[in-house]
């Protein structure tokens, strides 16, 4: 009687070991499944417009990392591409480096067509805040849109506002040097992850009687949905050498990855409303 107690509880340990094992096993797996990924990937680099931000050189500086992810990158100097249709329905995202310049209303159809249908879109400075200033639509699909950057080349502080995003999580503040700080209009219900405070009192490339705008908080980083495409946005990166700080560089490269998963996953509640009412 003992022994075939015995013999029970050995296979009720074996059982409770497997039941144990093979659950958490599969829990990990599932749970690295969710991780956003640029492996398989297909993605559009369009680049061009002004020279200022260096967007041939940005090409040969960004798609080799995004390659080393495993994506698969179609590299283009044309807004022509976005009338594509057939290429735009098959493109999880679009990295567009294309400061200033003008969009036609056919090529701004496509390219608002795919985000809606979830390509996700992403970028970051001027190459995506400061393009085709005349299109408000553009602007608003954004979430935003450059104005200036008072003082030009000057150092400042980025704070991140959202610790518990996947995207900021585990990075702290950070400092940038002899870069331009971007003061913009900003859609109030986006998704903010970082900003960043005007603090110096007077911008010595200023005119005297410039406006101040000590105490003013801006936006740095932010994320929303657009129909089922996912937008990413950083104003970071008038020179590249600013991805040269560990955390702009992650910061760019998880929003990328997020950026592309608009098709493969449900959208995020990303709305925050700066001025609802506080109760």
């Amino acid at each position: 009687m003992q022994g075939k107690l015995f013999r029970l509880n050995i296979r009720q340990t074996i059982l409770l070991v497997l039941l144990i094992s093979f659950p958490i096993q599969g829990n990990g797996q599932r749970v690295e499944q969710m991780k956003p990924s640029l492996k398989g990937k297909k993605i559009l680099y369009v680049y061009g417009g002004w020279e200022g931000h260096n967007p041939r050189e940005s090409v040969d500086w960004m798609v080799p990392k995004l390659k080393a992810e495993g994506a698969i990158v179609t590299v283009v100097d044309s807004l022509a591409i976005y009338t594509n249709e057939q290429i735009m329905a098959q493109t999880d995202l679009i990295i567009q480096n294309w400061t200033m310049g003008k969009i036609t209303p056919e090529q701004f159809e496509g390219l608002e067509k795919a985000v809606i249908n979830g390509t996700g879109l992403a970028g970051w400075h001027g190459g995506l805040g400061d393009a085709f200033r005349d299109n408000l639509r553009y602007q608003f699909m954004v979430g935003g849109q450059f104005l200036f950057h008072p003082g030009g080349s000057i150092d400042y502080t980025v704070d991140i506002v959202s610790p518990d995003d996947p995207i900021t999580k585990g990075l702290n503040d950070f400092e940038l040097q002899d870069t331009e700080q971007y003061y913009m209009l900003v859609d109030p219900n986006i998704q903010v992850l970082a900003i960043s405070k005007f603090t110096r009192d007077q911008y010595t490339s200023l005119p005297e009687d410039e406006i101040k705008l000590t105490g003013s908080t801006m936006p740095v980083v932010w994320k929303k949905n657009y129909g089922k495409g996912r937008v990413f946005f950083s104003s970071i990166g008038h020179k590249l050498i600013d991805f040269d700080i560990p955390e702009v560089m992650t910061l760019q490269m998880r929003g990328f990855r997020w950026a592309s998963e608009g098709k493969y996953r449900a959208a995020e509640p990303s709305i925050r409303p700066a001025y609802a009412k506080k109760n």
